[in-house]
């Protein structure tokens, strides 16, 4: 009796251990997933979604009310909004340089006096954003391939602010 419980026992183990085998974690293969792609300039808000194939842009436009160069005061005259159309292919080229830019950010020297030359780029996928931003840099498009990519394919939409 006791032979045949142990044969048992280690049966059961052994169909156990073959069992884990068959059942260890398997890694989590996350297909890349984003809800929206933001651009934001020093007066221009650009907003893609990954579902759609409208675009929007929004503009700041600004008046001189007084002042010379550094004192001059400038006051909101109006918000330019307009839509363009990006096809999946377009999205899809912008979201790979975007995320690129994001994940394996370029580290500029480039610097500009009066505060010219900026970008904010954020990735956004459902309850996590991720950003690059880029402050006095003159030209931002030039700072890399990416933000040429991403300038060029937007720049080709809609005119766009560097």
């Amino acid at each position: 009796m006791i032979k045949i419980s142990r044969l048992f026992c280690l049966t059961l183990i052994f169909i156990v251990l073959l069992s884990c085998q068959n059942s260890k974690k398997k890694e989590l293969t996350r297909k890349l997933y984003w809800n929206e792609i933001e651009l934001i300039t020093k007066n221009q808000r650009i907003s893609i979604n990954c579902f759609s194939d409208t675009a929007t842009s929004e503009k700041a436009i600004y008046k001189k009310i007084s002042g010379e160069f550094i004192n001059s005061e400038y006051e909101l005259e109006k918000v330019e909004k307009k839509n363009f159309l990006i096809n999946k292919k377009e999205r899809d080229s912008l979201f790979k340089n975007v995320y690129k830019l994001i994940t394996k950010p370029t580290f500029t020297d480039k610097a500009a006096s009066d505060y010219v030359g900026y970008i904010l780029i954020k990735l956004k996928d459902r309850n996590t954003t991720l950003m690059c931003e880029y402050k006095s840099v003159g030209e931002w498009s030039s700072i890399s391939p990416e933000t040429k990519k991403i300038y060029n394919l937007i720049n080709r939409k809609i005119k766009i602010t560097k």
